[in-house]
C-alpha cells in the first residue's frame, strides 16, 4: 500500500553511502520514506542516489555541524559512522528530543574473546582499551544508561560478518583465484567456525527494529544461520561458481607464523540469533543464496576481483622456505604503513590547528 507523501516517515541516517548505508538508502526510498543523510561526503559513492534523497555534509569530530542536520525532527535515526563516544553523546544530549528511535549500528567486536560457540548477546564485553570493539562497547553502555533513565527509545545491532554486493569481502580472493585457476593456500589450523551476514538480511533487521516498541532498549546479534568452516566456505564458492577446487595444503610446521590463504578467524565466531528471529521476525538469507546473489555482482565487475599473491606464497605454494629477506621486507613493511598512518593523522592535527587559529584571527578581527 503506497504511503501519502505528507504521512511518509523522516528517516535520518548518518553515514550511509559506501556499502551498509548505501543498500539501506535505497531499502528505504523503495519504501517511500523521506530520507536525510549525514556525512563527511568524501566516500565515493557505489553508484546513484535517488535525487528526493537529502544530503548535509560535516564531520561528528566537530559536533557543531550536527546542528544543520538536526533542523527538524526525525521519526527515526540510524546511526552506522558512530566510532567513538564522543560521536555520540552531543547526539543523545542534545538532540535527542528531534529523535523518535534511535538505532545504532554496533559489532560483535565488542565480545571478549575467546568465544563460545554460538555465543549469545549476553556475553561479556572486551576491557582491552582503545580498541575497535571497547569503543563501540562504551557506546552501548552509554546509550543503555540514557535510556533506563529518559526512556528514550533507543536500539542497538551487532552485525557479524558481513558481505554483499559493493563488498563482497572474502568472495573477492576466492573467486579470483577459481577464476585465474591459482591454487587456494589452505592451512589444517584454519578449522574455525564461522556465521556470515548478508547484508540485505542485515538492511531487513534495521527495517524490523524501525519504530518497533519491541525493540526499544534491546540489542540484537545480527548473523546468518549457516555456519562454516574455512574449507566449507571455499568449496561452497566453487559449487556456486562451478568450479573445482584447487586447494594447497600448507604444512603449518613448516610456515608457523603465515596466515596464507584465505583471512579466517583464530577462534570460532558463531554468534547465536535466535533473539532477533524471536523479536522482530527476521529470516535470514542462505549463505549459498547469498553468495550466489554477490557473485552475479562480482562476474559483471571482475575488476573487483583482484587478489595478488603474497609474496610469501610465492614460495609456499612451491613448497620453498621463505627467505630471510622476505620477513624483513613485510616487518618493514607493515611498520611502514604504521609510520605513514601516524603521519596522515600529525597532518590532519595541524591541519584542524590551522583552521582554528585562522578562526580566531576572523572573530577578533570582527570584534
Amino acid at each position: 500500500m503506497k504511503e501519502n507523501y505528507k504521512q511518509r516517515k523522516n528517516i535520518g541516517i548518518l553515514g550511509g553511502t559506501r556499502f551498509i548505508g548505501y543498500h539501506l538508502l535505497w531499502a528505504l526510498h523503495n519504501k517511500g520514506y523521506k530520507i536525510h543523510i549525514f556525512n563527511r561526503g568524501i566516500t565515493k559513492l557505489p553508484g546513484s542516489i535517488p535525487s528526493s534523497i537529502k544530503l548535509t555534509y560535516g564531520d561528528r569530530n566537530n559536533p557543531k555541524d550536527l546542528k544543520h542536520f538536526f533542523k527538524k525532527e526525525f521519526d527515526a535515526v540510524i546511526d552506522l559512522s558512530g566510532y567513538s563516544l564522543h560521536h555520540v553523546k552531543p547526539i543523545a544530549r542534545k538532540y535527542r528530543k528531534y529523535i523518535g528511535h534511535y538505532i545504532f549500528c554496533s559489532t560483535t567486536s565488542v565480545y571478549s574473546l575467546p568465544l563460545p560457540l554460538n555465543f549469545k548477546e549476553s556475553k561479556s564485553r572486551t576491557k582491552v582499551p582503545n580498541t575497535y570493539g571497547e569503543d563501540k562497547s562504551r557506546i552501548e553502555d552509554f546509550l543503555f544508561e540514557i535510556h533506563r533513565k529518559t526512556k528514550w527509545p533507543i536500539t542497538i545491532l551487532r552485525p557479524h560478518g558481513v558481505f554483499g554486493k559493493y563488498d563482497a569481502s572474502l568472495l573477492y580472493y576466492v573467486f579470483y583465484r577459481l577464476r585465474n585457476s591459482i591454487p587456494l593456500p589452505f592451512q589444517d589450523k584454519n578449522n574455525k567456525r564461522m556465521n556470515f551476514l548478508y547484508v540485505k538480511d542485515l538492511v531487513n533487521a534495521f527495517l524490523l527494529a524501525m519504530n518497533n516498541p519491541k525493540s526499544y532498549g534491546e540489542v540484537y546479534n545480527v548473523a546468518g544461520d549457516d555456519i562454516t568452516s574455512q574449507k566449507e566456505f571455499i568449496e561452497l564458492c566453487c559449487k556456486v561458481g562451478k568450479y573445482k577446487p584447487k586447494f594447497y595444503f600448507v604444512d603449518n610446521n613448516k610456515y608457523p607464523h603465515v596466515n596464507a590463504g584465505v583471512k579466517w578467524p583464530k577462534y570460532d565466531l558463531v554468534a547465536n540469533n535466535n533473539k532477533i528471529k524471536q523479536n522482530l521476525k527476521l529470516r535470514f538469507t542462505s549463505l549459498e543464496n547469498s553468495i550466489k546473489e554477490t557473485y552475479l555482482w562480482i562476474k559483471k565487475n571482475p575488476k573487483k576481483t583482484k587478489a595478488k599473491l603474497l609474496l610469501e606464497e610465492r614460495y609456499i605454494l612451491k613448497n620453498r622456505p621463505i627467505p630471510t629477506w622476505v620477513n624483513i621486507y613485510r616487518k618493514t613493511a607493515n611498520y611502514s604503513k604504521i609510520k605513514l598512518n601516524l603521519l596522515i593523522l600529525y597532518f590532519r592535527l595541524m591541519f584542524v590547528f590551522m583552521l582554528f587559529n585562522k578562526l580566531k584571527n576572523v572573530i577578533k578581527t570582527n570584534k
